[in-house]
């Protein structure tokens, strides 16, 4: 009998990950806590990967940073439990904010800088010039499909009566 479905689906998960370019045990962990319907101590991250608390608990300061992972106590207890959510769009959606809101900061600055560069006379400033004139039209255009990515997913979920 090969692969309990659980173990594929966490492997799954990792491998998903683990293409983006996130390392080994992070992807592990994704997988993880993908899977698991409540949430998952420290202790048991350990021992589920293999890996030392030391290196978990690293690994889940950059996942909780990220907003990726929500960290939470259990009231009397001095265990930390971690939790990721499973609304595959809720995810998407995130992350599409997130893109969102750094291109919002680039439509602010990036004309300011590109203005200073206007005003610069030698030859490299000229091509550093048309790089930044070139990647601000990027940004605004990446903007508008952001916009309208996250209004699809919006009616999506409003349609289907799914969380946002």
């Amino acid at each position: 009998m090969g692969e309990s479905p659980k173990n594929e689906f966490i492997e799954l998960i990792a491998e998903i990950n683990r293409l983006k370019g996130i390392d080994e045990l992070t992807s592990k962990i994704i997988g993880i806590l993908f899977i698991e319907p409540g949430v998952v101590s420290l202790d048991e991250l350990a021992k589920r990967t293999g890996y030392s608390l030391s290196a978990i608990s690293t690994a889940m300061k950059l996942l909780v940073r990220s907003s990726l992972i929500k960290r939470s106590k259990k009231p009397k207890s001095k265990k930390v439990y971690f939790y990721i959510e499973k609304d595959m769009i809720s995810l998407f959606m995130q992350t599409l904010k997130i893109i969102e809101n750094n291109t919002s900061m680039l439509k602010k600055r990036v004309p300011g800088i590109i203005e200073r560069y206007k005003l610069e006379k030698s030859e490299d400033s000229k091509a550093e010039l048309k790089i930044v004139e070139n990647y601000y039209d990027q940004v605004l255009i990446t903007g508008r499909i952001m916009k309208k990515m996250i209004e699809m997913f919006e009616n999506v979920q409003a349609k289907e009566g799914m969380k946002t």
